[in-house]
């Protein structure tokens, strides 16, 4: 088996080897050679040289002469045109008495003779514009120049004109907005000083008020034995009705606005108004109720002045509601004595 296998290595690279060298000993193809074509170079003086005309002409080509001369034409055309031999006639029968005569041959032309003024002529180069066709190209660009330059003046007016309405329209925006925020800060500073003196104003009235309350003081000196005048006319003397030191603490009117400022404020978030029961139109309920001194309720409240109708009832419900829901109420511990009985009516126009 193993001398097989050489042997077929062998065989192979001799095969291989054999392949190799006869690839390298084969020569290589050559291409086909084009087949010669004559040709032949004909110079411009040989092209001219075949064909009539004048030596000193720049043209190869010229119009067909109208005033020529029918002979000439015939014989130009005929110089033109190949030469193709006539037909033959049929020869007529001779006659012993006619004979033959040939026309004269037709005399030979004059060579052109060379006109050295005209060469001259053709040598010299054309001749150039005249003074007046100068003065009128100067006249045209002048014109040109004028008509460019007065364009480009007329766009730059109407550029700058452009820009000056842009910046007129700019400054009167100016002057209008200048002219509203002065506006606006007149009416600022007038609506301010009207509230300054509507605040003025109200506290001149609670200070007005806290002085006659003062003036009602029986411990004030010089103030009359009585709390209060007497409502109806009297000649009595003698002790009247009323606290024994007739001391007892009051609330100015400033306290008295601040108490009812704190309890609005806390009835108000809990006191909702009854559904279909006619909005700010809602009947007006008086409640009357007690509170201990940490604000809770002392008792249940109870209605002023009740009345019948449902939509009476439903008002009746919803404010004892918003009293529960409030309790216990945030209010000042030391006027206690101010807020443990409190009466408050219950207006939607009010409390909204």
């Amino acid at each position: 088996m193993r001398l097989g296998l050489i042997l077929s290595v062998l065989l192979h690279g001799s095969f291989m080897a054999w392949a190799l060298l006869a690839m390298l000993m084969t020569e290589p193809l050559k291409a086909p050679e084009p087949e010669p074509i004559m040709v032949a170079l004909v110079t411009p003086s040989e092209f001219l040289a075949l064909k009539k005309g004048s030596e000193t002409s720049t043209e190869l080509e010229a119009k067909k002469n109208e005033d020529a001369k029918p002979d000439d034409q015939s014989k130009t055309q005929a110089d033109s045109k190949p030469i193709i031999a006539p037909d033959p006639a049929p020869e007529p029968e001779p006659t012993p008495k006619e004979t033959k005569v040939e026309p004269p041959p037709p005399p030979p032309e004059p060579e052109p003779k060379s006109d050295p003024i005209a060469e001259k002529l053709a040598e010299l180069p054309p001749p150039g514009p005249t003074p007046e066709e100068l003065a009128k190209k100067a006249a045209d660009e002048k014109a040109a120049a004028e008509k460019a330059e007065a364009e480009r003046l007329a766009e730059e007016a109407k550029i700058k004109a452009a820009e000056e309405a842009k910046k007129k329209a700019a400054a009167d925006a100016k002057k209008k907005t200048e002219a509203k925020k002065k506006a606006d800060a007149q009416k600022k500073k007038q609506a301010e000083q009207k509230r300054k003196e509507a605040e003025k104003k109200k506290k001149q009235q609670q200070a007005d008020r806290l002085a006659a309350l003062l003036d009602k003081d029986p411990t004030r000196q010089g103030a009359s034995n009585y709390a209060t005048d007497p409502m109806n006319p009297t000649d009595y003397s003698g002790p009247t009705a009323g606290a024994q030191m007739g001391d007892a603490p009051v609330l100015s009117v400033r306290e008295q606005d601040l108490l009812r400022a704190q309890i609005s404020a806390q009835l108000r978030s809990c006191w909702k108004l009854p559904g279909g029961g006619g909005g700010i139109e809602t009947t007006v309920v008086t409640l009357r109720w007690r509170l201990r001194q940490d604000g809770s309720l002392d008792g249940e409240p109870m209605v002023e002045a009740p009345r019948q109708g449902m939509v009476f009832q439903i008002a009746a419900e919803a404010a004892i509601r918003a009293v529960r829901m409030c309790s216990p109420f945030q209010l000042p511990p030391d006027r206690y004595w101010a807020w443990r009985s409190l009466t408050w009516d219950f207006d939607p126009r009010e409390m909204m």
